[in-house]
């Protein structure tokens, strides 16, 4: 799972998260350099506006990730767990009812490959 790291709310998303699947998920931040690898590999430049989960030929972000992410909490084996995150907020990404709402107006699937976004 890829979130962003520099967000409170969504750290503490991350790490409820972590808690379901009790480590078996890898969770990655957006801004570390693994997650920044991800990004430039499998998404577009932009995918940091939602959490995304990465399958093995897609990835689904934002809304379209939640059935997604229920179904990795329930199956998933031998994840790395959360890693730490690296910095805190920045300004304007930390408000709650905008990342909130984010969440129900954004959604994003992406086929590996095609380096386009359906959203």
């Amino acid at each position: 799972m890829l979130y962003d790291d520099k967000c409170h709310l969504c750290r503490g998303f991350a790490r409820t998260v972590d808690r379901l699947a009790r480590g078996r998920l890898t969770i990655v931040g957006h801004y570390t350099g693994e997650g920044r690898r991800l990004r430039e590999e499998h998404l577009y430049p932009g995918a940091t506006e939602m959490f995304w989960i990465l399958g093995e030929r897609e990835a689904h972000g934002g809304r379209a990730a939640l059935p997604q992410l229920l179904r990795r909490i329930i199956t998933s084996r031998g994840g790395a767990g959360m890693q730490s995150p690296d910095g805190g907020c920045d300004d304007g990404k930390c408000e709650a009812l905008v990342r909130s709402a984010s969440l129900l107006t954004s959604s994003g699937h992406v086929k590996y490959g095609t380096r386009r976004a359906v959203l």
